[in-house]
């Protein structure tokens, strides 16, 4: 759950079209999302987000191959129905991370309803929207949450912080065993690696052999990789996933000096 680089100003085009501003008028009219042919649905629009998102998930960073990919809405069309076409409520989801968030939005203060707002003005409403209601779901567009995802040596994520922990536990589940075991692998192919050096390292004394591992691992924790974020945090807590203290010591300095500019 790492925040998506979305230029709200380069809206696609497709979104101002008439036949979504007739659908919208006619949301309005039924004071529901009666769309039929879900038009929201579109080639143009899932391409921006998949490019926006690398491939993944808005949630779970799980990488959406060959995996179907949902166009998700952060505020459920189904009550806000005004909010079906905006490019602001729009976002790549999987369809587990979909299903598990449902309609279903938690918020602290009272739900926006519709105020009369113009179809042009649709895009740009979420800002207005998280200061009436403070939602209890991240918005993986508008929050750098990085810092305040933890995780443990079984791969669960969690956190301290109320909001992201809702997120993770209430919203969209993103302690499933299949994101367990992906994430576990993750990290069991870096600490088997590790382990192994270090193991030829008492014998040899060699701290290069370290290298292409370390080096390996820092050049796939990129934002555009599955769950960078719990290669992020691998990195920045190694003392976490080793028991060893000397492969600790090892590893840490190795990695400071890789990520050294």
């Amino acid at each position: 759950m790492i925040k998506a680089n979305k230029d709200f100003a380069d809206v696609p085009q497709i979104l101002n079209s008439e036949i979504r501003k007739e659908a919208f008028e006619a949301n309005i009219v039924a004071s529901d999302y009666i769309d039929e042919k879900n038009l929201y649905k579109v080639g143009s629009v899932q391409k921006k987000l998949k490019e926006i998102y690398h491939l993944k998930c808005a949630f779970c960073e799980k990488k959406l191959l060959d995996a179907p990919k949902h166009i998700e809405h952060y505020r459920p069309k189904k009550y806000y129905y005004w909010l079906a076409y905006s490019w602001d409520n729009l976002l790549l989801a999987c369809g587990e991370c979909n299903s598990a968030k449902g309609d279903r939005f938690a918020t602290k203060n009272t739900p926006a309803s519709y105020q009369n707002e113009p179809f042009e003005d649709i895009h740009h409403f979420g800002d207005h929207y998280d200061t009436i209601e403070n939602p209890l779901i991240i918005n993986p567009e508008k929050e750098d949450i990085l810092t305040l995802m933890q995780y443990d040596k079984e791969a669960n994520i969690f956190s301290t912080n109320e909001r992201v922990s809702h997120t993770i536990e209430n919203a969209c589940k993103l302690n499933r065993l299949e994101l367990l075991e992906k994430r576990m692998s993750i990290l069991n192919d870096f600490s088997s690696e590790i382990e192994q050096h270090y193991l030829l390292f008492t014998k040899r004394g060699d701290l290069t052999r370290f290298l292409p591992t370390i080096q390996m691992f820092i050049e796939k924790a990129t934002k555009e990789n599955e769950f960078y974020s719990f290669r992020y945090y691998i990195l920045n807590h190694v003392e976490e996933f080793f028991d060893n203290t000397h492969i600790v010591k090892i590893v840490k300095s190795l990695i400071n000096r890789n990520l050294s500019p």
